[in-house]
C-alpha cells in the first residue's frame, strides 16, 4: 500500500489531534473508525500504522491506514502481513481481509457480526470449521493466533469466488471465502463507489509515462505489414483488446496512422501513449445524479492502468465522428465501468478533446442486457 509510516504508540494523543476531522467514502468505514478507541485513531493524511495498546488491554494490536490521492481515509485494518512488507498482489484482497480482522477483533456483538457475514456470503472457517463465536470473543486468543501469521495463499476461481487462507505456525489455517462481489469486498455501497470514482478520476495525476515495453513474439500477420496482439473479448468478439502493429525492415511499431482507421482507434484507446488529449466526462451515478469534469487522456489511463482489463469496440468511423465502447473490468470483482466515446480523427491524431459518457459499477452480470441477447 505504497509507502508505510510506522508510528509507535506512547501515551497518549492529544485530544486535539485525535478529534481531527478525517473524511471518508464509505459509511461502514466511518462507523469501524468512530468504534476504535480514540488513542486508536489517527489523522496524519498519509499511510500509517499505528500501533494500539486500547483495543485489548495489556496487548499491542498494528492497525493499518490508508488515505487515497485526495487525503480521504479509505481503508483501517489489521495489519497482518510482517511490518515493511508492501502489497504487491491483489491490494483489493488483503484491503478486504484487513478490514474484516479489524471487525472481528472490535466487534461489540460478535454474533451479530458473523449472522451479517454468512448473508453476505462470507464464510470463516479455522482449519476446515466454521469460527465460532467463542473464538472471537476471546479476543486475546484470537489475536494470538494472528500474531503467528506465516504466509498467505489466495485462490480466484472462475472470476466468481475467493478462498483466502491465512497461515499461522503449527499448522493453524485461517479460511475466508466469499464471492468476488465488489460491495463486499469494498464495504460500500454503489452510489458510495460511484462517489469515490468521480473524486478520484477528477484528481488523479499520473506519477510517469512509463510503459511496459510490448512482447512482439506474440505477433500474428493480418496481411502485409499489418501485424496484431490478439487479445481476448468481452461477452461479444466486437468488445475485445487487439492491439495492431506495422512492421517496417525488422521494426514493429504501434499503429497511429489515419489509413488505418480501425486499427488507430482501436489503439488509441487501449494503448496509453504519449500524444495526450483532453477528455470531457458526463459521469452518470448512482440515482440519476450526472457529474460532468475534464481529465486528461494521460491522467486517465494511469488511473486505470494497474487494476483494470481494458476492452474496446467501434460503432461508426466517419472521420468527423469516431464513436466507441470502452470497458473498464476491475480484476478483483468483475465490476465495470462502461464508456461510450466520441471523438474526431483529427482530435484522436493530434491530442484534440474526446466527449465520454461514464456508466459506472456495473455489475458484470448485467452486462448482456447492453449486448443484446
Amino acid at each position: 500500500m505504497h509507502k508505510i509510516i510506522v508510528i509507535i504508540l506512547i501515551g497518549m494523543l492529544t485530544l486535539s489531534k485525535i478529534n481531527a476531522q478525517q473524511e471518508f467514502y464509505s459509511q461502514s468505514l466511518q462507523n469501524l473508525y468512530n468504534s476504535l478507541p480514540e488513542t486508536c485513531r489517527v489523522n496524519i493524511d498519509a499511510d500509517t500504522i499505528l500501533f494500539c495498546r486500547d483495543i485489548l488491554p495489556g496487548d499491542i494490536v498494528p492497525v493499518v491506514y490508508h488515505y487515497d490521492e485526495n487525503k480521504i481515509l479509505e481503508h483501517i485494518g489489521y495489519r497482518f502481513l510482517p511490518i515493511g512488507d508492501t502489497v504487491s498482489f491483489n491490494t483489493a484482497v488483503i484491503c478486504f481481509i484487513e478490514r474484516e480482522l479489524l471487525t472481528l477483533l472490535t466487534a461489540s456483538d460478535i454474533n451479530q457480526t458473523l449472522v451479517s457475514n454468512r448473508e453476505n456470503g462470507l464464510s470463516i472457517l479455522l482449519n476446515d470449521k466454521p469460527i465460532t463465536e467463542s473464538l472471537i470473543q476471546n479476543r486475546q486468543i484470537f489475536l494470538n493466533l494472528l500474531k503467528n501469521y506465516q504466509s498467505i495463499t489466495v485462490n480466484f476461481t472462475d472470476d466468481k469466488a475467493y478462498e483466502v487462507s491465512l497461515i499461522f505456525d503449527k499448522g493453524q489455517n485461517l479460511s475466508f471465502q466469499f464471492p468476488a462481489d465488489s460491495e463486499l469486498l469494498t464495504d460500500m455501497n454503489k452510489k458510495e463507489r460511484d462517489i469515490q470514482l468521480a473524486v478520484q478520476l477528477k484528481n488523479h495525476k499520473a506519477k510517469s509515462d512509463s510503459n511496459t515495453a510490448p512482447d512482439y513474439s506474440y505477433l500474428q500477420l493480418l496481411h502485409d505489414s499489418l501485424y496484431v496482439d490478439k487479445g481476448s473479448s468481452f461477452m461479444i468478439p466486437q468488445i475485445n483488446n487487439d492491439i495492431f502493429y506495422t512492421k517496417i525492415d525488422s521494426s514493429y511499431s504501434l499503429i497511429f496512422d489515419k489509413r488505418f482507421l480501425s486499427e488507430t482507434f482501436s489503439n488509441k484507446m487501449l494503448v496509453p501513449e504519449n500524444r495526450n488529449y483532453t477528455i470531457n466526462i458526463k459521469h452518470r451515478m448512482y440515482g440519476k445524479q450526472v457529474k460532468t469534469y475534464t481529465v486528461s487522456s494521460r491522467d486517465f489511463n494511469d488511473y486505470f492502468r494497474r487494476d483494470y482489463d481494458r476492452y474496446f469496440g467501434i460503432e461508426t468511423l466517419d472521420k468527423e465522428k469516431l464513436t466507441g465502447t470502452l470497458i473498464l473490468k476491475d480484476r478483483s470483482t468483475g465490476c465495470i465501468h462502461l464508456a461510450f466515446v466520441s471523438i474526431s480523427l483529427n482530435d484522436l491524431l493530434n491530442g484534440g478533446t474526446m466527449e465520454m459518457q461514464l456508466y459506472s459499477n456495473i455489475p458484470q452480470y448485467n452486462i448482456k442486457t447492453l449486448f443484446g441477447k
